[in-house]
């Protein structure tokens, strides 16, 4: 009888422990409250001097990261996020924005490729080039900058799914077998 009620303690506290691990957000709880979740990319590159002083929260694939005099400037190919705030892996994109980062942040780690969630402020806009021609970038200040670690996909096949080389006519006695 004890150890029944012992067993049945053990799975109320391990069912406990599975509920209360939930999904980690990339930001901190504080910054996240501040964030105004109405405004998208596309509203910002329409009129960013209309939401000045705003706090968003975009993320994305990096472009390039310059260290500048007043900072690190971070180009973004914006993407959705997901619940987690990571970036997801989709074509979908509302367009480019920047980030002005205080302090220097090496463009070596923050380097093309890696995905990023920011929450910044909003500066106005910034005109760049893009190949030959002129874009004009929503400005972010940042507050809290999260750089994702790079995804790797593990292809997982089924323990008989693999390739025997050995198998004829492929082996190293190839003129035994009928050519079928």
């Amino acid at each position: 009888m004890y150890w029944r009620w012992q067993w049945l303690l053990w799975g109320v506290w391990g069912c406990l422990a599975f509920l209360s691990a939930g999904c980690p957000h990339a930001l901190s709880p504080g910054v996240r409250q501040q964030v105004d979740r109405t405004i998208s990319l596309t509203q910002l590159r329409a009129a960013p001097e209309s939401y000045t002083g705003r706090i968003v929260l975009l993320g994305g694939d990096i472009l390039s990261t310059r260290n500048l005099a007043e900072g690190t400037l971070i180009e973004v190919l914006q993407k959705p996020l997901a619940a987690s705030d990571r970036p997801r892996d989709t074509d979908q994109t509302e367009g480019r924005f920047m980030a002005l980062c205080n302090g220097y942040l090496d463009p070596a780690i923050y380097s093309k490729g890696r995905q990023i969630t920011l929450a910044g402020r909003v500066l106005g806009s910034r005109t760049d080039m893009v190949g030959e021609i002129s874009y004009v970038y929503p400005l972010l200040a940042c507050l809290e900058v999260h750089l994702w670690q790079p995804r790797v996909y593990i292809a997982n096949y089924p323990p008989w799914w693999y390739y025997d080389y050995w198998w004829p006519p492929y082996g190293p006695f190839w003129w035994r077998y009928p050519a079928w």
